[in-house]
């Protein structure tokens, strides 16, 4: 039997090593070389072994023969095969000749949820504020994007907080805690909108002071102008949308998608698709020669303007 397991790099490793457990094999993964894992998945004189196979960085040049191998194997071998991003071929053939177990990363709110789940396996009581702020910290972004900052991240962080003397409170955590919030750009927004030009240009310095890759920073600019056209349009058609429902259209965490609703009930159609536009020729100025930083600095007054206009 082949089986593999897609989804969430962390997730995915995770369910494979547990079946493992339960099937009496060693935790220990086979490079995709078609003759070890011919040798460790036939079995021998005391019956049928079994294979664990990380598959993260296999080229479609290595899969070929090792998939001609696995197709030879008898019934009873056993073949856990560890693939979270499977390409559109592999996908097929898994489909043919595999059972596949998806273990997908938590939805933006899902997040805290799942954060408390987890922290109960380290025996931590974690208050909401706590599991939002922590659920918050990833931004929705699975393992195999980036392991560092991924469920992965998120888990060792958890580990960390079992040397916290309890209670944990969001201060205690904030001042432990490694991860960095994603940059979103949120704050920024929303002195923007407010048309608050002082606290808009020290949030920008901020993130320059930081290091923030200019480009970047207008990505997040226009990434969260986005939503909140999103979250206007959505407001359109029902004007008490709640933060919950909203997080869900908007695949965001309910604490961001709060947020937003209450920037967006604030905006005009007029507005929203000014900013947008404001952005969208920021964008085409920083990455067709123009300097990224003049024109962060420029789509910032240009919005701030526009916020003065309401």
């Amino acid at each position: 039997m082949i089986e593999v397991f897609t989804g969430d790099a962390f997730l995915a490793r995770e369910a494979l090593l547990h079946e493992a457990q339960l099937q009496g094999l060693a935790p220990r993964f086979l490079p995709p070389e078609p003759g070890v894992v011919a040798q460790e998945a036939s079995g021998g004189l005391f019956g049928p072994s079994g294979a664990l196979v990380d598959l993260r960085e296999v080229t479609e040049g290595e899969w070929k023969p090792l998939r001609e191998v696995l197709e030879k194997l008898p019934q009873d071998a056993l073949v856990l095969l560890l693939d979270p991003r499977p390409t559109a071929a592999r996908s097929k053939w898994y489909g043919e000749h595999a059972r596949k177990r998806d273990n997908p990363t938590p939805a933006p709110r899902e997040l805290a949820q799942w954060v408390t789940n987890r922290a109960r396996l380290y025996e931590l009581k974690l208050p909401a504020a706590v599991a939002n702020f922590l659920g918050g910290l990833i931004g929705g972004k699975g393992s195999y994007e980036n392991p560092a900052y991924g469920l992965e991240a998120l888990d060792q962080e958890l580990r960390k907080l079992t040397l916290l003397d309890p209670p944990l409170t969001l201060e205690k955590v904030q001042a432990v805690v490694a991860l960095e919030p994603p940059l979103s750009g949120f704050d920024l927004v929303r002195a923007v909108t407010e048309g608050k030009a002082t606290a808009a240009f020290k949030h920008l310095q901020n993130q320059m002071e930081r290091g923030e890759d200019p480009i970047r920073t207008l990505g997040a600019l226009s990434w969260q102008y986005s939503k909140l056209a999103r979250a206007w349009a959505y407001l359109q058609e029902k004007p008490l949308l709640g933060e919950g429902e909203a997080a869900g259209l908007l695949g965001m965490h309910p604490f961001a998608a709060k947020q937003t609703l209450a920037l967006a009930k604030q905006a005009s159609s007029h507005a929203v698709k000014a900013a947008l536009q404001t952005l969208l020729e920021a964008e085409q100025s920083a990455k067709t020669g123009g300097d990224p930083r003049l024109a962060l600095e420029r789509a910032v007054s240009g919005l701030l303007a526009l916020a003065a206009k309401r």
